[in-house]
């Protein structure tokens, strides 16, 4: 059996949990043994597509006609997580949604990330299979390092205890309540790390004038490539993002042993517990009183850190990797004449 993975555009989602996801899957599959290429004009066995343009098009088309099985990664819901990010996105979004559809319905099954996921694409109409596959987290780097929490802290200049999150600036992830939290919480550090884009490609005047007016304890580094190293110089994990899947974010600071603080929003219902794996809040006071219980009570952090980093365990290379794995042999099977 060899496998195809393909993500076009590389380059320009190379910022991206798109990419992110895409290479982890990669290394999961060669953990469990499974030959993969990325080159979609070479011999393989199924086509397995991470993105969703032209070119992923064509080689979708091109594979039904082999008769080869092409999985479609499903990171997108269609508007449900396109819209409020980037400029004209949300006068795009139906029809974006409508060529999702297309595609989606073009293939021979679906992976896509949450339960929730897979029950947005069956109300969205798609009638091929969908099977719900964890993005994958490689333990071995992102592990905790105590060298690269002193780097990054003296680099940064924290002194508290630090909260953090990472992400494109964008209002869909939270980024207004990130800051206004922030501000309510003045004795806290506060780091953002991630892109900020042109205000061209994100023309949101409320978000720009929230960024450049943000409190003296919030730090906006931009994006990092060490993230292991800059995320262990964090305490805590707080993503107030209104709509996700699956963030690559959430599994990384996990591995590190960081406790998780997110929106309560329907996506994560299976996966996250509140007061179990993460804690999970609805409004500006219980963010900010979240934050201070965990600043001032180690042990409940502790307990916190423990859950997080079983929760990566369960989305590690090699048990991604096998998953992957015994779904691509189901398909195959399936795909053989009687």
């Amino acid at each position: 059996m060899k496998i195809c993975l393909y993500l076009e555009a590389a380059e320009l989602v190379a910022k991206s949990g798109f990419r992110t996801a895409y290479e982890q899957h990669r290394k999961a599959l060669q953990r469990v043994g499974v030959p993969v290429t990325d080159d979609p004009d070479s011999k393989y066995d199924l086509l397995h597509l991470h993105f969703f343009g032209p070119k992923s098009l064509f080689y979708l088309k091109r594979a039904k006609r082999l008769k080869i099985p092409v999985v479609v990664h499903a990171h997108s819901m269609g508007a449900h997580d396109f819209e409020d990010s980037f400029t004209l996105f949300n006068s795009i979004a139906p029809l974006y949604e409508k060529y999702l559809y297309y595609f989606y319905q073009s293939s021979d099954a679906i992976f896509t990330c949450s339960q929730y996921a897979r029950e947005q694409l069956r109300i969205q109409g798609i009638t091929k299979p969908i099977c719900v596959v964890s993005n994958a987290v490689d333990r071995e780097r992102f592990r905790f390092s105590a060298e690269g929490r002193r780097a990054y802290r003296g680099r940064l200049g924290l002194k508290n205890f630090t909260v953090f999150c990472a992400g494109n600036v964008i209002p869909r992830k939270g980024i207004l309540d990130f800051l206004e939290v922030a501000r309510r919480l003045p004795q806290i550090d506060f780091v953002w790390f991630g892109h900020i884009w042109p205000k061209l490609l994100t023309f949101y005047p409320e978000m720009h004038r929230a960024v450049e007016n943000r409190p003296p304890n919030v730090l906006m580094p931009g994006f990092v490539e060490d993230t292991p190293a800059a995320f262990s110089a964090g305490d805590l994990l707080f993503l107030p993002s209104f709509r996700e899947n699956q963030p690559m974010v959430l599994l990384e600071a996990a591995s590190l042993g960081r406790p998780l603080l997110v929106r309560d929003i329907p996506e994560y219902r299976g996966w996250l517990k509140d007061r179990v794996n993460a804690r999970m809040g609805a409004s500006m006071e219980e963010f900010v009183h979240i934050i201070s219980e965990l600043a001032q009570n180690p042990h409940a952090w502790q307990r916190l850190s423990q859950a997080a980093e079983e929760l990566a365990h369960a989305s590690s290379l090699p048990v991604v990797g096998q998953h992957l794995k015994d779904l691509y042999e189901q398909l195959l099977q399936a795909a053989v004449p009687a």
